[in-house]
């Protein structure tokens, strides 16, 4: 594994879990190209530091407590699967909320390029498959 590809994913989400929106968008390129599923309100391929900064303010404030917790991180090429746990309580409903998803990163020159969210540690490879 490169550790400073997974060094610099460790540094974005151990911010977000402490509240660092900022410190979180240094490690996220001005062009990165980041991408919903289908099951999200924000589906689809979206471009821009600043549309991806708006897309997780927004799902910040909608939870209390809310963090996502790495639970592995998988080196495929140039690209890192990190399959997290996403948890938090819903502020207008106070449902607790924990999933487990996965992300795929491509991390370059210390600052990720692409993000993608899948449903699943599987749905990662297998979409990480067919790029290949």
């Amino acid at each position: 594994m490169n550790p400073s590809n997974v060094e610099t994913l460790r540094v974005g989400y151990d911010a977000l879990n402490d509240g660092d929106l900022d410190k979180v968008l240094e490690v996220i390129d001005p062009e990165i190209v980041w991408e919903e599923g289908d099951a999200s309100p924000e589906a689809g391929s979206h471009r821009g530091r600043d549309s991806f900064e708006s897309f997780f303010r927004s799902w910040i404030a909608s939870f209390e407590d809310f963090r996502i917790q790495p639970l592995e991180i998988i080196e495929r090429g140039d690209t890192l699967i990190a399959v997290v746990r996403q948890s938090g309580r819903g502020k207008a409903s106070g449902i607790a909320v924990e999933v487990e998803i996965a992300h795929t990163w491509e991390i370059h020159q210390g600052r990720a390029i692409r993000w993608q969210a899948f449903r699943s540690r599987g749905d990662a490879l297998k979409a990480l498959s067919r790029d290949d």
